[in-house]
């Protein structure tokens, strides 16, 4: 249960101060310029803010004559590259070089027209509050009274051009709606004391409550990333026209609003429930409007809920600071989220985040208007294995190898069929990726991005997983070693599926897959390694299925039948990554690439394929040099698998026991789900025998 912020009398009582009140009130002014006069980073944001400014009181302002198209749209259909705008109507493909016009290529431009006008009124209105220049309320006051009076004649749609609600007017969904117009209203917000009360009285008339109410409230959502944005939109016009209503539905509302957003969306690891770590961010980047404009008008809204928010990418991210492209995402850097952060540093006070500060240039708008002058020290952290079971995460990390094992829930909308999915990261690079996303708009997004075979996991008959939470088994975490044992969950029917994975220092990681099934159907497992392949490979032509994910797999040959396979691949620099599997018999590996950033970007893949009723397969990925030892694996074991590596000296043992099973080894009892040893020299280890 959540805390309610009673907001009811809050404008009857006469608390709202007088505008600005929004980006930030009067009397931070000084502190503000005090900012620009002291630092670097404040006189380089207010110079580019005031640059910005500087351009529009020379151009007219012209609005366009339609509100604009779906991003996603904007994309060439035949590899999914992002389209380069030549002019407002040639769209070319930077891939392929195809040309497209017209609709709705033409409108998709259209939201950096809209977009830049907003932006003009907000810097504009910066300006003018921190110079006290005139020129620049009179320029944004055009800007916002032209959109007044131009508003309501903008036709309702969606991004499919129905004109029904969950459409904007300026944009084609709510989504963009909301972006748009909170931008509105933190620039009115700034110049609103030099409209005269008829101007005031055509802006929210005109503009703010149709926008807020008849196009954005009236598109009712629940726990999801657009209402955050839409709650944020409705509750800075509330807040900007002193309408209690709007402030009270946007913070209070006990299905969408603010507070069980934050309750319900953020999981106790501190993970946007979506598990797409791009719309974590975005997430964030909907809120922090609303919680400051709050916070202005005398609300506190920065809880632990939200705090959670900004704990949670510090402890899943990669060495380099980065996320995974897990479910509709790309790979992320949190750094570059930095300006984010300015604002959590100084609310909550946590000098964690100031490694995050640290990292940036802090020329941006919330280091201007709230950023500390001085950093304070941030806290020593060390890096370590980690589960986290509420968001279904198990972060392996010894030295500068990191592996992440998604094994919680789907993930929404957003979320991709890839139970037990992995991305491994080591000496600075992506090894082992996930696809992440491509514009929605695009074929590709289904056929390659949406498919499980273009996620490191399990294919059954060819068809991606249903929607599944999966659970954790087992997780250890020793000096050297870690490992974690996870099930899929449902994600296909009369069939289970439990992968353990063990990490072995910074170089060895050993997976045990084990599947079941009530009949017999085909399994494959895929793996994806970034680089290329170190040889050339050999076999027949293995003819690809017309199926998601399977017609993007090119240049598939059948490298292996049964017994030890294994492939190298070269990395950035003269690092190498050597897949290692020891097929069951009946099983083949297969070779060939997938899809990378776009069609044309091909990244290797391996499938191991096997048709049964349960497949046990052992495998490793090694990292090292040219010159690094092969590894030889040995698979001992029914009830009680154990996957022995042997890797120049050194003996690498993994023993997964789903069923606590008690059983010996070297004299002692276990009764361990899974269990890992590294040993120097001849192996001790004898056949777990249950007890």
């Amino acid at each position: 249960m959540y805390a309610l912020v009673l907001v009811v009398g809050l404008v009857a009582a006469g608390t709202l101060p007088e505008h600005p009140r929004l980006l930030f009130r009067a009397d931070a002014v000084p502190q503000i310029r005090e900012r620009i006069e002291k630092t670097t980073w404040g006189k380089q944001a207010y110079s580019r803010i005031q640059r910005n400014a500087d351009t529009w009181l020379a151009r007219s302002v012209t609005l366009p004559d339609r509100g604009s198209q779906w991003y996603h749209w904007y994309a060439c259909k035949k590899d999914g590259a992002t389209l380069k705008t030549e002019s407002p109507t040639r769209h070319v493909c930077p891939v392929c070089g195809a040309v497209y016009t017209g609709y709705p290529y033409d409108d998709c431009v259209l939201a950096a027209v809209h977009g830049g006008l907003a932006q003009g009124l907000l810097d504009c209105g910066v300006v003018y509050q921190l110079s006290g220049d005139r020129r620049y309320a009179v320029k944004g006051k055009e800007i916002l009274l032209a959109y007044a009076q131009k508003y309501r004649s903008y036709k309702l749609h969606t991004t499919r051009g129905e004109e029904k609600i969950g459409g904007g007017r300026v944009g084609p969904q709510t989504l963009d709606e909301s972006v748009w117009l909170i931008r509105m209203a933190q620039g009115a917000d700034l110049i609103w004391n030099s409209l005269t009360p008829a101007e005031q009285k055509l802006a929210a008339d005109g503009l703010f409550r149709p926008a807020a109410v008849e196009v954005i409230q009236a598109h009712k959502m629940g726990i999801h990333n657009i209402q955050c944005w839409k709650n944020s939109a409705v509750g800075l016009v509330g807040f900007l026209l002193g309408d209690n209503a709007l402030i009270a539905d946007a913070i209070e509302n006990p299905d969408r609003g603010y507070l069980v957003q934050m309750a319900k969306g953020v999981s106790p690891d501190g993970c946007w429930y979506e598990g797409a770590w791009g719309y974590h961010f975005y997430t964030m980047s909907a809120i922090w409007p609303l919680v400051e404009a709050a916070r202005n008008c005398g609300i506190n809204l920065y809880n632990a809920d939200y705090k959670r928010l900004f704990d949670g990418p510090l402890a899943l991210a990669m060495p380099n600071s980065h996320l995974p492209a897990f479910n509709d995402s790309g790979e992320t850097d949190v750094t570059d989220n930095a300006p984010l952060y300015e604002l959590a540093l100084v609310r909550y006070g946590d000098p964690a985040y100031a490694t995050v500060v640290a990292s940036s240039r802090r020329d941006c708008l919330q280091a201007l208007i709230a950023g500390v002058v001085s950093l304070p020290a941030a806290p020593t952290t060390t890096r370590a294995s980690r589960n986290y079971p509420r968001s279904g995460y198990a972060i392996l990390c010894h030295g500068d190898t990191w592996l992440s094992l998604k094994y919680g829930p789907h993930g929404g909308g957003h979320g991709h069929p890839d139970k037990l999915n992995f991305v491994l990261y080591s000496r600075g690079q992506i090894v082992a990726p996930d696809p992440g996303t491509a514009k929605y708009g695009v074929p590709i997004q289904r056929e390659w991005y949406r498919a499980t075979l273009a996620h490191n996991t399990l294919v059954v008959d060819e068809h991606s997983q249903a929607e599944a939470q999966g659970s954790c088994l087992g997780f250890l975490a020793d000096e050297g070693m870690s490992a974690v044992l996870a099930d899929a969950g449902p994600i296909y029917s009369g069939a289970r599926f439990q992968r353990a994975v063990a990490l072995f220092g910074d170089d060895v990681v050993l997976f045990l897959d084990r599947v079941n099934s009530n009949t017999s159907r085909t399994f494959d497992i895929a793996y994806h390694n970034n680089g290329r392949f170190a040889d050339t490979l050999e076999g027949p032509e293995w003819r690809c299925p017309e199926a998601p994910g399977y017609l993007h797999f090119q240049d598939a040959l059948v490298a292996a039948r049964g017994g030890p396979f294994s492939v190298t691949f070269r990395l950035k620099g003269d690092w190498m990554s050597r897949f290692t599997a020891l097929l069951p018999d009946g099983a083949q590996a297969i070779v060939g690439t997938g899809v990378g950033r776009n069609k044309t970007d091909r990244v290797p893949m391996v499938v191991v394929r096997q048709r049964a009723t349960e497949l046990l397969l052992g495998w490793a990925v090694t990292l090292g040099r040219k010159e690094a030892p092969l590894p030889r694996l040995s698979l001992q074991g029914r009830n009680l698998p154990t996957l022995e590596a042997r890797i120049g000296n050194r003996v690498c043992l993994l023993t997964i026991n789903p069923q606590r099973e008690k059983f010996v080894r070297d004299g002692k009892f276990y009764d361990a789900t899974l269990l890992c040893q590294e040993q120097i020299g001849e192996p001790t280890v004898t056949e777990p025998l249950p007890r």
